[in-house]
């Protein structure tokens, strides 16, 4: 049976793996992707909760610190990207307004009504 550090070195191999593919699906735009990466990781995240109450494996915790950094920076950069697409439905939703209040002064479509300019031509 394997020692709880070196499970632990195995755990934050496989997790500094996760944060590089999630930097990676965000410089793409893949959010998709990066929620299911994020996924894949849970476990392995709980996995190391557990083996950080063993003696011997708080050496890693620069690691763990290293990665904790890395994945903030990733989340920041997904709230950067939650707040953009926020501000683009309100201004959206803002000229759906305007154009709602414009309706009803629009020219009827159909009508059958020819404008004399057009008439001219």
């Amino acid at each position: 049976m394997k020692s709880a550090v070196a499970t632990a070195r195995r755990l934050l191999d496989a997790l500094e793996n996760f944060v590089a593919q999630e930097r990676i699906l965000l410089r793409a735009g893949h959010y998709a992707q990066m929620a299911a990466v994020q996924r894949r990781a849970a476990p392995v995240i709980a996995r190391l909760c557990q083996l950080g109450a063993e003696p011997g494996v708080g050496i890693l915790a620069g690691r763990v610190s290293a990665l904790l950094a890395r994945r903030r920076e990733n989340l920041s950069g997904v709230l950067e990207r939650r707040n953009f697409l926020a501000e683009a439905r309100q201004r959206v939703a803002a000229q759906r307004r305007s154009l709602q209040y414009l309706a009803p002064y629009r020219q009827a479509e159909g009508s059958g009504r020819v404008k004399r300019l057009n008439a001219a031509v």
